[in-house]
């Protein structure tokens, strides 16, 4: 599996080269010998941040470090990559070209020191990046199963967006990602579960709109809403679908916490949207209610891994475990 990932490296230096041998004049092919992954690593950084002080903090070098490196790059491949525009940087044509290619290069190589890690390391490790309501409502019982099977493998989680998986995942940050929204799809990441989830509309027992045996969008004109944070993708859908039909509506709460907007919900201070895997243990014990608004949001319980990424045999086992149990 080393040398299948050391060939794809290879094959991306020569994918490089004629790429920007397209471009310049003179490439030296036995400058892509010498081409450090410190260096693409930085280049990639600063392409994000588009600033040098933040690349130098993030990455913990100076920042004279930073422009030395780039400009060792630049030579190497004999062809500029970076504008620098006042304190901003901009990619080049050829920096643009470069970027996927130098995403891949690390990613494999970063699966070639996982796959000597797990050889050589004990116990194992997986880093895993997960919803909130994932982390709280689904995550304990895969957690448990796979600890009783795989007791000297170390499990991390990391609380992460819809909008990060693919960076947390090409950056090697996380080994497997499991998040709920909006459907992801990305060349550089391999889905493995992509299950739709109900989304409800839920209220304290008591309130007016549980008597109706239908509900309209329009039925929540002027209602007071307990709110997930602006970036979760249910909480998006459903104020789109307000504003699409001019409905005024009250944010009263605004929170990260869904056990908090749960919590408040109980307590009648509004209405909240959340998917019913959050909320089937309040619906059970009757102390929130499923209003009777019917919506085709699609939102989903999703599994990814980075498409170059080595599945060694615990991180197979952890996904099916997650596939069986979600």
């Amino acid at each position: 599996m080393v040398g299948l990932c050391y060939y794809k490296i290879i094959n991306l230096l020569n994918k490089v080269f004629l790429l920007l041998q397209s471009k310049i004049s003179i490439v030296s092919r036995k400058a892509f010998t010498f081409m450090d992954l410190k260096q693409l690593k930085t280049f990639v950084v600063l392409s994000k941040n588009k600033n040098y002080t933040r690349t130098a903090d993030e990455l913990g070098y100076a920042q004279s470090s930073i422009s030395a490196q780039i400009q060792q790059l630049e030579q190497e491949l004999n062809t500029k990559l970076l504008d620098r525009i006042g304190r901003k940087v901009f990619l080049t044509e050829s920096g643009e070209q470069l970027l996927p290619y130098a995403i891949e290069m690390l990613a494999l190589a970063s699966t070639i020191r996982d796959k000597l890690d797990n050889d050589h390391s004990s116990p194992g490790r997986i880093i895993v990046g997960a919803s909130e309501s994932l982390c709280i409502f689904k995550l304990p019982a895969i957690v448990e199963s796979f600890r009783q099977s795989h007791p000297n493998i170390e499990l991390h989680l990391e609380l992460i967006e819809n909008a990060q998986v693919v960076e947390q995942l090409t950056s090697n940050a996380i080994d497997v990602a499991l998040t709920i929204g909006n459907s992801i799809e990305h060349p550089a990441i391999t889905s493995f579960l992509k299950k739709r989830e109900e989304v409800l509309v839920l209220s304290a027992p008591t309130h007016s709109l549980r008597s109706k045996n239908a509900l309209a969008i329009t039925d929540f004109a002027n209602q007071s809403f307990l709110l997930t944070s602006t970036s979760c993708n249910y909480r998006e859908t459903f104020e789109c679908d307000l504003k699409s039909h001019g409905i005024p509506y009250q944010v009263t709460l605004e929170s990260g916490s869904v056990q908090v907007i749960k919590k408040m919900a109980i307590s009648g201070m509004g209405l909240c949207v959340l998917p019913r895997l959050a909320v089937q243990e309040e619906l059970n014990t009757d102390l929130l209610a499923a209003l009777p608004y019917k919506n085709d949001y699609k939102v989903y319980s999703q599994l990814f891994c980075h498409a170059s990424k080595w599945l060694s045999p615990n991180l197979t086992d952890f996904i099916d475990l997650v596939i069986k149990l979600i």
